[in-house]
């Protein structure tokens, strides 16, 4: 299930790429980008720890 755990390190990988792009670029402090970076970043690690 490797394909799995790499799904889940992209999602968690985009999350963390897209909090630090809010973070550096006040003009993206939007809140749906903080509920689609949590998300992502959430979803990634329970995919990885899960395997699925």
């Amino acid at each position: 299930m490797a394909t799995a755990q790499l799904s889940g390190g992209a999602m968690l990988v985009l999350g963390i790429i897209i909090a630090i792009v809010i973070v550096l670029i006040p003009a993206f402090i939007y809140i749906y980008a903080w509920i689609a970076a949590i998300l992502l970043i959430i979803g990634g690690l329970v995919s990885i720890m899960t395997g699925g």
